[in-house]
């Protein structure tokens, strides 16, 4: 299963700082994974881990939202 997640500044800017197409398939250990259906706030959480440790902010300047 894909989304697309966009990464946003909490500051006052509406723009989008980066988009990532996430995918969950094939991940191990993740506890989203065993449900039947993958909440969307599973895809959120692995985008902001993506951003983060590609440096493109901090858990406190950043946040995330899956495109419907």
């Amino acid at each position: 299963m894909k989304r697309n997640v966009d990464i946003y500044s909490k500051g006052w800017s509406p723009d989008i700082i980066w988009t990532y197409i996430v995918s969950l398939d094939g991940v191990e250990n993740t506890e989203d994974l065993k449900k039947n259906e993958v909440e969307v706030t599973a895809f959120e959480r692995e985008a902001l881990r993506l951003a983060i440790a590609e440096n493109r902010g901090d858990p406190n300047t950043l946040f995330a939202r899956a495109r419907e």
